[in-house]
Order: C-alpha cells, then structure tokens, then sequence
C-alpha cells in the first residue's frame, strides 16, 4: 500500500499530527512504521516552501529533509514527464498545484492523503483523510 500526501497533510503530519483526520493518521503511522509507502511530490514540497514565503507557515525546506532522513518509507518524488502527460488529461481540476500532485498519485498507484473535497469528490482517485 502506498500514499501521496497533498500539501496540506504534509504541513499537518509534521506540525500539527492531530489535526490529520483519523484514517490520514492511521495512514502515516503505517508509512513512519515501514509498513506503507509515502511520497512527497515535488508540486506539493514546492507549495510548502510558497506557503512559508507568504509566511502562512514555518514549515520549510530544512524540516522536509529531515522528516525524509528520519522516515525511509516516505520518499521524496520527483516531477516527471509522464505526470506531466497525466496533467494534461486532468483539466477537470482547476488548481494547477493539485493537478500536479493528483498526477503523482495516478504515477504511484497510491491513494491520496487529503481532506480536499474537490480532490475527494472528483473520483480521480482514491481518497484517505
């Protein structure tokens, strides 16, 4: 089993893990115990660092690496061609940060850790939260 975290389960998990609705929770703990993958997509680690420049949060690129070095099983994942070509055919999703990381769930097979209920709704993936 594997998982995407949208930006906002990024900044939750590392600051705020209670705030994660029950089954993101449970999800997290899976991929901080190596029992589940988790990826943290270049679209949503970009977001974070635009959020800690409006200064929205703290959160910044010096804690994305250390949670990356402190859990193996979530690995960070690089934007690539073919999600670019999944992004083309996602026109339904407005947002373009979404599209991206909607599209790195579609590459990774992997369900979506987030509490968007447009994402939830638009049945392109599967949803966790």
């Amino acid at each position: 089993m594997s998982f995407v975290l949208d930006t906002h389960a990024i900044v939750l998990a590392l600051t705020k893990p209670t705030k994660l609705g029950k089954d993101a929770q449970r999800a997290f703990r899976r991929i901080e115990n190596g029992q589940a993958q988790g990826y943290l997509p270049a679209a949503a680690t970009a977001e974070v660092l635009l959020l800690r420049d409006l200064g929205r949060i703290e959160l910044g690129l010096a804690e994305i690496r250390a949670t990356l070095a402190d859990i193996p099983a979530l690995r960070f994942f690089p934007l690539d061609l073919a999600q670019l070509e999944t992004f083309a055919t996602l026109s339904s999703v407005r947002d373009p940060f979404d599209r991206l990381i909607v599209g790195a769930a579609i590459a990774t097979g992997s369900k979506l850790i987030t509490k968007d209920s447009l994402l939830t709704d638009s049945g392109l993936v599967d949803v966790v939260w």
